[in-house]
């Protein structure tokens, strides 16, 4: 069944665009020939296959533990840095007009 001009217009200010009447034309023409190619797929027998949410639903995170584990001394992460202030990392400051200072 294709769109109506009034379904066009409706999905059109929901995404918040603004089109011209032309605009809406052509979209509901290349809307309309998306679904009809779509369409093709109900005249396949889907009975009895069970619907899915993702066609590999089967996958499974393979993230290790988060474990603690013992890491770098702070002076030494710091040795090489041109700047620190406090324990930390000094960069410049890019939000500021200006450059910011090192």
């Amino acid at each position: 069944m294709p769109l109506t001009d009034e379904q066009v217009s409706i999905a059109v200010s929901e995404a918040k665009f603004a089109l011209s009447e032309s605009d809406l034309a052509e979209l509901k023409v290349d809307l309309n020939k998306i679904i009809e190619s779509i369409e093709v797929l109900n005249e396949f027998d889907l009975s009895g296959v069970e619907p899915t949410y993702h066609p590999l639903a089967d996958l499974q995170n393979v993230m290790r533990e988060d474990v603690i584990q013992p890491s770098m001394p702070q002076s030494v992460a710091l040795a090489n840095a041109a700047t620190h202030e406090d324990g930390q990392f000094k960069v410049p400051t890019i939000l500021v007009d200006g450059g910011g200072d090192q």
